[in-house]
């Protein structure tokens, strides 16, 4: 299925909805913010979008039209494809090319979002884990032979675990899908710390 927003955003610029819709701009192309009362021209156009200095609103053609017009986005996409004459199938009935690839986009979306939140879980949670190792360090008193078990290990593995985290946050997708495919191994090391 066509993607309209996009095809709207890239067919129609936020300064020609501006023009159709009855602003008018200086010789610099700026305008009038029709968004509060105001003197001197202080929205800008650039690369498709519109800013209005003064009053910080800002978006592309479909956010500009929605204002003025006092429409939803759905409403100002379909204002725009009747009034530029953009010929958009807004409300047929997808192919099943295009159904199939809507759905793998939702699976694809779904993962990446049960990553991301596998992710800042497990990075809690092996900052959890070096920190134990830390603070372990810190003491001036540490008695290395009366150390628990998890103890011994906070101390020994707190490097590899502010390495998995950092990996976690700043790594490439090849390194964080490395630790996700260890991460039974690296939640025994941890849970020997958290919960030993």
């Amino acid at each position: 299925m066509t993607d309209v927003f996009r095809e709207v955003r890239e067919r129609v610029s936020a300064q020609d909805a501006a023009r159709h819709y009855g602003l008018t701009f200086d010789r610099r192309g700026w305008a009038l913010c029709p968004f509060h009362a105001d003197k001197h021209p202080s929205m800008s156009f650039h690369k498709g979008r519109f800013r209005c200095w003064v009053c910080d609103v800002g978006g592309d053609s479909i956010d500009l039209t929605a204002r003025l017009l006092g429409l939803d986005a759905m409403g100002a996409v379909e204002r725009l494809n009747a009034d530029f004459a953009l010929a958009l199938p807004l409300h047929r009935k997808p192919t099943q090319a295009e159904a199939q690839q809507a759905r793998r986009r939702l699976e694809v979306a779904g993962a990446h979002n049960a990553f991301e939140e596998w992710r800042s879980e497990f990075i809690n949670r092996l900052n959890a884990a070096f920190r134990e190792g830390h603070l372990l360090l810190l003491e001036d008193d540490l008695d290395m032979g009366r150390l628990t078990d998890g103890q011994a290990v906070a101390i020994r593995m707190h490097e590899t675990f502010e390495h998995w985290s950092d990996a976690l946050m700043f790594g490439t997708p090849e390194e964080q899908a490395q630790i996700f495919r260890e991460r039974r191994a690296i939640t025994k090391w941890i849970d020997k710390v958290l919960n030993p």
